[in-house]
């Protein structure tokens, strides 16, 4: 039992993988202003498009989940 609630201890973190939140385009109602923020900026501002993006300029979508390398039979894709 000892054994097993050790193993249970042991990896039981490794499952639990933190990512950062994803970016979405932003769009004035007042003056169509276009910024790219993570949370909504407030009263006066819609979402532009449903698409996450991975950088803070809006530039590469979150097509897919970035996982760590460290994870066995992962390799990662270059130009994704």
């Amino acid at each position: 039992m000892r054994v097993l609630l050790l193993a249970l201890g042991l990896t039981l973190p490794l499952l639990a993988a933190a990512a950062p939140a994803p970016y979405y385009q932003w769009q004035s109602k007042i003056d169509g202003t276009i910024i790219c923020r993570q949370s909504s900026p407030g009263h006066g501002w819609e979402r532009l498009s449903g698409q996450p993006f991975r950088d803070l300029n809006c530039t590469m979508p979150a097509s897919r989940t970035e996982r760590p390398s460290a994870i066995p039979g992962f390799r990662p894709q270059p130009g994704r």
